[in-house]
């Protein structure tokens, strides 16, 4: 009779941890990590951290077996190299409709 649960982490390419869960909700793929044997059912019970902070991104690394933090610095300049967002639909339809007035008043 099994008495407890595997937990396991993925990471990216860059050794972020992107994933952590436990075998009573999914199996491992290829490349997961076993953080913990004989584990409660929850992962987030093993792993007290949130795996993205509030703007979405990744927060720990996996480095030689240990969670090692990204610092902030790391996480801003990270954050300052993101693509800017979309334009918002109003944002759009103010350039149509700034457009449409140059080519009825023949500027465009």
């Amino acid at each position: 009779m099994r008495t407890g649960y595997n937990h396991y982490i993925r990471l990216n390419e860059a050794g972020e941890v992107v994933h952590g869960f436990s075998d009573a909700f999914e199996q491992p793929q290829d490349g997961d990590i076993l953080v913990l044997e004989n584990g409660p059912r929850h992962f987030h019970q093993v792993w007290p951290w949130p795996i993205v902070n509030e703007r979405g991104q990744y927060i720990s690394r996996w480095i030689d077996g240990q969670r090692v933090e990204r610092s902030q610095e790391e996480l801003d300049a990270e954050w300052s190299q993101r693509p800017p967002a979309p334009p918002t639909i109003e944002q759009r339809l103010k350039a149509i409709e700034e457009l449409n007035l140059g080519i009825l008043l023949g500027g465009v």
